[in-house]
């Protein structure tokens, strides 16, 4: 692949730009928001970086979307204002409904070929929407990749090991209604009893990490005032997937009727490839799970409705 856009230079689609750029994904990149200046300064800084050692040279500039005619990827990061202390991701549903209207309107209008990576909140019912006015397959919110992120780290934090070594993930909401799957969780393939027989490590209090995941993100608004490294780097992770038709798999939100669940979006185990989604798992969880899960599909589709 060598194109890609992003939409919406604000804290996020700034570090995306950042991270992208580092790792020599793609030779040519067009910014677009609708405050053309920051698009322009982001632009310009990001050209700057090319003078430094190591650094690719790419084709960085503001654009429009008839740049994206030729467009691989496109990532969305386009957003209303976050305040750091909202209770819920929700709360910008209907804002940013708008938004995802519009630029998937704009972006259809040129194209119907790029891959569209939804990072906007709240990235369930945002990319739902979206899905309704572009290919379903081809448009993939980042869903609980953060949360698995952010789980597998407080596991890692309990055990003090490498949160690399840990095989753990999260599904349902990105938010409070997430859903860590606790019956698949291995460390380097032994389950949670067996590592903690093996290494004499106290037992994990599995409710209080389960409450933490989501509580962990407003930690860092209250302190920072917002967030961005982490959800740049999965979301890196994610285009590189599709960049390198990897078929990796990532707990994704798109489209989905898998448990019988119809016209709702959420993150589940997702095979990940150059043509966006190929198959979406639907995997064995337990009761409680299944319970869980439930309940998490039927917020979503509150915040559809809303």
């Amino acid at each position: 692949m060598s194109k890609l856009g992003i939409i919406g230079l604000g804290r996020v689609g700034s570090q995306i730009l950042t991270d992208v750029q580092r790792e020599q994904l793609f030779k040519e990149i067009v910014l677009i928001d609708e405050n053309e200046k920051v698009a322009r300064g982001e632009a310009l800084d990001h050209h700057h970086v090319t003078g430094a050692n190591g650094t690719p040279r790419v084709k960085i500039y503001a654009g429009s979307y008839d740049d994206l005619k030729d467009a691989d990827l496109v990532i969305i990061t386009a957003s209303i204002v976050t305040e750091a202390n909202m209770a819920d991701r929700v709360a910008l549903a209907k804002g940013n409904k708008k938004i995802i209207e519009d630029v998937i309107k704009n972006i259809e209008s040129v194209t119907k070929e790029a891959i569209i990576l939804n990072v906007s909140n709240p990235v369930d019912t945002i990319t739902y929407i979206g899905s309704k006015h572009y290919d379903k397959k081809k448009i993939i919110g980042t869903g609980t990749m953060l949360e698995t992120a952010r789980f597998k780290t407080l596991i890692s934090d309990h055990y003090d090991i490498d949160p690399k070594s840990i095989d753990a993930f999260v599904i349902g909401e990105h938010g409070k209604h997430a859903v860590p799957v606790w019956s698949k969780v291995r460390i380097f393939g032994m389950d949670l009893e067996e590592f903690e027989r093996l290494t004499g490590k106290p037992s994990i209090d599995k409710d209080k990490v389960t409450e933490s995941i989501d509580q962990v993100a407003f930690e860092v608004f209250s302190n920072k005032g917002w967030t961005n490294s982490a959800i740049s780097r999965i979301t890196v992770d994610l285009a590189k997937s599709v960049v390198f038709d990897e078929k990796s798999i990532y707990s994704v939100t798109s489209e989905s009727n898998e448990y019988g669940y119809k016209e709702v979006a959420y993150g589940l185990p997702t095979i990940i490839g150059k043509d966006g989604i190929e198959q979406r798992l639907e995997i064995e969880l337990s009761d409680d799970e299944q319970s869980a899960l439930t309940e998490a599909v039927e917020y979503i589709k509150q915040a559809i409705e809303l």
